[in-house]
């Protein structure tokens, strides 16, 4: 189909495709997603330059540095948590620093870890302000909202750890590998059980007022006490060589991280007065900026899901010298274009000049692969020279099927070499010779039923090779084709129907 939509100047695959029946589930929403794209693209002339000097020189790039250690932050937080040595280290009393929507650099201690879900969740101490214990009880971490008004980047600036400005409280959340900030090297010892069962006094109503037990208080005070000794954060492990990686993406992930963090708090945007509004406007435009990307890549050739598979084929019909560089149709390509069933293969039947020496009977025989389709039938008995031409046919077939998968195809090559099956290449070799019908049904245990239809089917595939041949100049094949064509169309297989004519 593609050589055909190549040979028609007019006509682009693209257009085929965006029109086709796997696509349409992508392009119904074309109206909406253009309706949307002019609604962000209105709004985006709203949006003015900043008139800060400061912010001016280098807020930009400051954004997208932040935008990368978030993203790579995240990536990196799941395979830690998710790394057998990143589980061990994440056990009973290892203290980590948190951070979710309502608790901002806070020290927490681990008390237990599940894996009830898809994800791997860290049942977690945090200290907070005394107000706020009772509100975040028993919360996941992982399910707190960001606020609508919140910039989807946030601006990474250094802070010193949290400190409750009165007295301290505590919250036991369920936490995921993308709310742990950082893992410390510091442990305490926790009765995890304890203080498990304490949360869940207080969560009962008649006792929520009641004081925390003794086994929280220690654990609360603790985790105080590291945070006012270490003010400015505490000694991280170096996921590296705590956790022995040895993916080498990964080690470069984890460099990357590490020397963005080294110069994020070197822009000179961070010693605006106004920084945090500015950050939050330039955030708005290019969320709006990345939105209008989007709805143009969606309504782009670019988001058609079959054409990465388009861009493979083209790539192995180059290589089997089926279109040029710039697409344009080359000979093989032409005598493609005139077969309808497995056309790469017979193409290279026929370039490769394997049929034309044989006789008639014994091209019948081979080519019947192209269109049997039973996987379970009796082997058959072949001759050497049938046997010779089997062997050169898989021979093509596996040339062909390395190169689909050297070009990112996904189908393997021994299933690309199982769809030519030769169960009936005996029975349609005898036919060819003259043999009756009644007596090549005893040759196999395929049915009658599907032995007419292969031989029917048969003859088609000849009529193809034969158009081939008279495209290349070939008389010698044109002939035995023809032949051929003749000898298999015979008697009761090729008899009028009493329902069709």
């Amino acid at each position: 189909m593609i050589l055909n939509l190549l040979r028609v100047e007019e006509l682009r695959v693209e257009d085929m495709m965006k029109r086709s029946f796997s696509e349409s589930k992508t392009r119904k929403d074309a109206d909406t997603h253009r309706e949307n794209m002019r609604a962000a693209s209105k709004k985006l002339r709203e949006f003015k330059d900043l008139q800060c000097f400061m912010c001016l020189a280098d807020l930009e790039s400051y954004y997208h540095t932040c935008r990368e250690m978030q993203t790579l932050k995240k990536d990196l937080q799941r395979v830690i948590a998710s790394h057998p040595t990143g589980v061990k280290i994440l056990s009973t009393g290892r203290v980590i620093i948190v951070q979710t929507q309502n608790h901002k650099n806070a020290l927490g201690v681990i008390l237990s870890s599940s894996t009830a879900g898809k994800e791997r969740t860290f049942k977690t101490l945090v200290i907070c302000d005394k107000d706020a214990t009772s509100q975040n009880d028993g919360k996941s971490g992982g399910c707190e909202k960001s606020s609508s008004n919140s910039p989807h980047v946030q601006p990474i600036i250094k802070e010193k750890l949290f400190n409750p400005e009165g007295a301290c409280g505590q919250a036991v959340l369920d936490l995921k590998g993308t709310d742990i900030e950082a893992i410390s090297t510091q442990t305490i010892k926790v009765a995890a059980e304890k203080i498990a069962d304490d949360v869940k006094k207080r969560q009962i109503p008649r006792f929520r007022n009641d004081p925390p037990g003794q086994s929280t208080s220690i654990a609360t005070q603790e985790l105080l006490r590291l945070t006012e000794a270490n003010p400015d954060g505490l000694e991280k492990i170096d996921p590296v060589s705590d956790l022995h990686l040895r993916d080498i993406d990964l080690v470069e992930k984890f460099q990357r991280l590490s020397s963005l963090e080294s110069l994020v708090g070197q822009f000179s945007c961070l010693t605006c007065a106004n920084f945090q509004d500015h950050f939050a406007y330039h955030c708005q435009k290019m969320k709006l900026k990345e939105d209008l990307d989007h709805f143009k890549f969606l309504l782009s050739d670019s988001s058609l899901e079959l054409l990465p598979e388009y861009h493979q084929r083209i790539q192995v019909l180059r290589e089997l010298r089926h279109i040029d560089s710039s697409n344009a149709i080359q000979l093989k390509g032409r005598v493609a274009c005139e077969i309808n069933n497995h056309e790469l293969v017979i193409t290279e039947l026929v370039f490769q000049n394997i049929l034309s020496p044989l006789p008639p009977a014994e091209i019948a025989a081979l080519l019947s692969c192209m269109v049997f389709q039973e996987k379970r039938c009796a082997e058959p008995e072949l001759t050497e020279s049938l046997k010779e031409g089997v062997t050169r046919i898989k021979a093509e077939a596996t040339r062909i099927g390395e190169i689909q998968r050297e070009k990112g195809m996904d189908m393997p090559v021994e299933d690309f070499v199982e769809q030519f099956r030769f169960g009936l290449t005996q029975v349609v070799y005898e036919w060819a010779r003259g043999m009756p019908f009644i007596d090549i049904t005893q040759l196999t245990d395929v049915s009658e039923g599907n032995i007419v239809r292969t031989i029917q089917r048969l003859d088609e595939t000849c009529r193809d090779v034969r158009n081939a041949a008279r495209i290349i100049g070939d008389p010698t094949l044109f002939q035995k084709m023809e032949d051929t064509s003749q000898a298999i169309k015979r008697d009761i297989v090729f008899a009028a129907s009493l329902y069709t004519q």
